[in-house]
């Protein structure tokens, strides 16, 4: 399994979610990320290009995923359909702040 060091994407979390809507998408969530940290954000699609899987795919969970480690910030909602950055809609969370 690729290994990347995903702590400069982690650190910026809590400025991002500030910045978001009081409710919002993962998918919404990690184009603002995207947005505001692209080096960070190339480089960690860059450690995940030899894989079967889909690079984007992948480093999109991660990324969802560790919204969950800030329960001071953002409380899961549930889990939606939604458009991803490629404009096809599938499964996603939907988070309010807290």
């Amino acid at each position: 399994m690729t290994q990347h060091d995903f702590a400069p994407l982690f650190d910026s979390y809590p400025g991002i979610i500030h910045r978001m809507p009081h409710e919002f998408t993962s998918h919404q969530f990690i184009l603002s990320l995207a947005q505001a940290q692209q080096l960070e954000y190339i480089n960690a699609l860059n450690d995940y290009r030899g894989l079967r899987t889909a690079p984007f795919r992948r480093v999109h969970a991660i990324l969802a995923k560790h919204l969950k480690a800030y329960p001071d910030l953002v409380i899961f909602i549930r889990m939606e359909s939604s458009t991803n950055i490629f404009g096809k809609r599938n499964a996603c969370a939907r988070w309010r702040k807290v």
